[in-house]
């Protein structure tokens, strides 16, 4: 996913949040009605994370942490949760 100039990278953000809170593929798959195996590879880095995907998780988790996932990413976020530069 690209924004302007900036790559957005959804796995790595991923990765680093669910690492952050300790998430278990059982809870992932449970919260974003996914099979375990596709969590697993999803919070491992095994598996592209999606912008479909970040929307499910969005509304699975909440805007707030999807923002964090965003910073997480190396995303700057202004305080309104908007993306910087734009």
């Amino acid at each position: 996913m690209q924004t302007g100039k900036t790559n957005i990278n959804l796995k790595r953000g991923l990765v680093r949040w669910s690492q952050k809170y300790g998430v278990t593929p059982a809870a992932f798959a449970g919260k974003m009605n996914y099979a375990y195996a596709t969590a697993w590879d999803l919070i491992r880095g095994k598996r592209q994370f999606t912008q479909e995907a970040f929307g499910r998780f969005a509304i699975a988790y909440g805007t707030d942490a999807a923002a964090e996932l965003l910073a997480l990413a190396d995303i700057p976020m202004n305080s309104e949760g908007e993306v910087e530069g734009e």
